[in-house]
């Protein structure tokens, strides 16, 4: 059986201009998981990263801390399939639809980008009208369609790579909850909802034979909660 570690990013830069970049605060989770994955060992036979800037920095992290202990890695391959999707476009697209409908939304429309409580209230219900299908818009890609690229990537990584191999990628939330939809059958909505709950720089593991997916372990953060700080431990 092999071994797959989907791994989230670190904290991105929330309410910044250039959200795609970690925060001091996504800078210090990756260093902490690096350190917590080199404690326990593991020993990927292949590394990969999307291609977003908070992907590749949380993926660094590891490499770099394991090329200054002189601990061997294998080359850091990057894979589009496994960037995040489109928030922005998302957003932009659904707002004004959600705005008409919903007349409690006002205050938090005008706090999201400043609150991350307004900003997730906003978001989930967006999230949710753009995961059903029924509310398509031009130019944005369907959960449906982002799901498929995930699990096409994956699917050819694991072809390339072979049987009994231990894979780790650096990811976002919306692939790593892809694929675990995939693994475990899950609903579209549903889905959604297992992405909420994905934490930066959490650790979720699959076990693999061929095409057969398992999952291990999901949204593991003892790399976090073992340092006693509460703080360490976000999701946007």
């Amino acid at each position: 059986m092999g071994k797959l570690y989907m791994i989230r990013h670190g904290q991105a830069s929330f309410g910044s201009e250039n959200y795609d970049r970690l925060s001091e605060m996504g800078g210090e989770q990756s260093r902490i998981l690096a350190n917590h994955l080199l404690a326990i060992g593991l020993a990927p036979d292949a590394l990969y990263s999307g291609a977003m800037e908070r992907q590749k920095d949380t993926a660094r992290a590891m490499v770099d801390l394991y090329g200054e202990r002189r601990v061997s890695l294998p080359e850091l391959w990057i894979e589009e399939a496994f960037n995040e999707y489109d928030s922005r476009a998302i957003i932009v697209s659904y707002v004004a639809d959600l705005a008409g409908e919903d007349p409690s939304l006002p205050e938090d429309l005008a706090n999201m980008y400043t609150d991350r409580k307004a900003f997730q209230r906003v978001f989930e219900k967006i999230l949710i009208r753009w995961v059903t299908g029924r509310y398509r818009k031009p130019g944005i890609v369907t959960w449906e369609a982002f799901r498929e690229r995930v699990n096409d990537g994956l699917k050819r990584i694991i072809s390339e790579n072979g049987r009994g191999k231990t894979i780790v990628i650096f990811t976002s939330g919306g692939p790593i909850s892809a694929v675990i939809q995939t693994a475990l059958g899950l609903s579209d909505e549903n889905a959604l909802r297992v992405a909420w709950q994905i934490a930066n720089s959490s650790v979720t593991k699959f076990v693999y034979d061929g095409e057969r997916l398992t999952l291990a372990a999901f949204n593991e953060t003892a790399h976090l909660t073992l340092k006693k700080d509460p703080a360490l431990v976000t999701y946007r």
